[in-house]
């Protein structure tokens, strides 16, 4: 009886461990996997609704870089494949670009993103146009009117951009957004499985130990009831035997008057 409760205690145990492994792995695979498909899903649907402004998430719009004119060696050039991040500027927000700054402008079929080298502005100030070069090329761009100007440049991750593209790409959304949920889901059928397996076999156990106890008691009324049924015969067998020695132990009243 012992062993049994003790593999009673160790098998739920076990049960809670391998729940416990499966609720963090799905925790893991959702913290890394769920904010790319979000995001992902988000910008594929920005791009196709708006072509002249990048798409963006909460104002902010990466974008792959495509080619190497923003080489060089200042601390804010960035190489071919980056994935460079561009804060959305609204009409006011460009009369404040300054030269020197890095802005991306939509020149009505692609996004390009270059530097400032000159501010273009009217007779009252206001900002009109700029003219951009990328630091590797050797002309300039022209003059960019100001309304065609959609973000200022705030950042860029090497080599990270080539990989934005392949997750647009329908492999990518298959590897990203594919695999992720049949990954979840057999963790969830695993984990219902394992759960329902460690109820069965507590179940099973439950019902063992019951079935034992019942049978020991079954043994020990059957015990008690022999013992209840000797007892009469025991005294009966008993009785004439102590008339007998009462008889022989009596003197004869005949005798004792001769």
């Amino acid at each position: 009886m012992k062993q049994n409760n003790s593999q009673q205690t160790t098998q739920p145990a076990k049960g809670n461990r391998s729940g416990l492994v499966t609720t963090i792995v799905l925790i893991v695979l959702a913290v890394l996997f769920v904010p790319i498909l979000i995001i992902n899903l988000t910008l594929i649907v920005k791009g196709s609704l708006h072509d002249d402004v990048p798409p963006d998430i909460f104002g902010v719009a990466p974008l792959a870089v495509a080619s190497g004119s923003m080489s060089g060696d200042a601390d804010d050039c960035f190489d071919e494949g980056a994935l460079i991040f561009v804060d959305l500027l609204e009409g006011e927000e460009k009369q404040s670009l300054q030269e020197g700054q890095i802005v991306t402008y939509y020149t009505g079929e692609v996004f390009v993103t270059h530097r400032i080298i000159s501010v273009e502005r009217a007779e009252d100030g206001r900002i009109t146009g700029f003219i951009t070069k990328g630091d590797a090329n050797n002309t300039d761009d022209g003059v960019v009117p100001v309304g065609n100007v959609v973000g200022l440049c705030t950042g860029s991750v090497a080599g990270l951009g080539d990989f934005a593209l392949f997750m647009q790409t329908p492999m990518g959304i298959l590897v990203f957004v594919g695999i992720p949920v049949v990954i979840f889901i057999a963790f969830d059928v695993i984990r219902i499985t394992l759960e329902r397996r460690r109820q069965r076999a507590a179940s099973d156990g439950s019902s063992a130990e019951l079935a034992e106890k019942d049978e020991e008691i079954r043994r020990l009324r059957a015990m008690l009831g022999e013992q209840n049924a000797a007892a009469p015969a025991e005294e009966a067998e008993s009785a004439p035997g102590s008339e007998v020695a009462a008889a022989e132990e009596e003197p004869n009243p005949e005798d004792k008057s001769e």
